[in-house]
């Protein structure tokens, strides 16, 4: 069976990748070992499906455009640095939103309630929208001085963002890290 690993996700503008990608450079001075995010394929995650098969994708994207369409067009703003678990034992490095953040709740609830209607179960974690900027490889002393980087740049701003549509991404590792095809888009009401 042919089948593609899929996720659903928000694309930010050039600018957010920009300065996000200025925020990387400031924050691998610790030279913690952290496999960073290329500037491409940032975005801000609204549903990871996995493996689905091309027969699901139609049904997957009919899905996301119904929960798309029930939200109206929004902007968010992307800042604040923060961490998974938390900042003091940090394994995933992101920014967060300081604006927009209830509209982008509502539009990842709508279109997890449709998906739930075809066979994708809504996550029991409660969503956090972030833009992840690295995942910690492997903890080593430099990640104090990574800990001290991110309390630094707690408060960076990386700008703003439209919502106009959510899109359907197949998702293929290779050697150099994954690589991501739009596939789908479901656009705002």
């Amino acid at each position: 069976m042919n089948v593609t690993r899929c996720f659903i996700a928000m694309a930010v503008t050039d600018e957010v990748k920009r300065r996000a990608q200025n925020l990387i450079d400031k924050l691998a001075a610790s030279n913690a070992d952290v496999k960073w995010v290329e500037p491409d394929n940032m975005h801000i995650t609204l549903s990871f499906l996995g493996d689905i098969t091309p027969e699901e994708t139609i049904d997957v994207s009919r899905a996301a455009m119904r929960g798309a369409q029930s939200v109206s067009s929004f902007d968010f703003m992307i800042g604040g640095v923060g961490a998974f678990p938390d900042i003091t034992r940090p394994r995933t490095i992101w920014l967060g939103m300081t604006q927009g953040h209830d509209a982008f709740c509502q539009m990842q609830h709508a279109i997890a309630e449709e998906l739930a209607t075809i066979g994708y179960p809504e996550t029991a974690r409660k969503y956090h929208p972030h833009l992840s900027l690295g995942r910690i490889k492997r903890l080593t002393p430099q990640v104090e001085q990574l800990t001290k980087l991110l309390e630094e740049h707690a408060e960076f701003e990386a700008g703003v963002s439209p919502a106009m549509e959510a899109n359907i991404y197949a998702s293929q590792l290779e050697r150099r890290g994954p690589k991501y095809t739009l596939i789908g888009r479901a656009e705002l009401g």
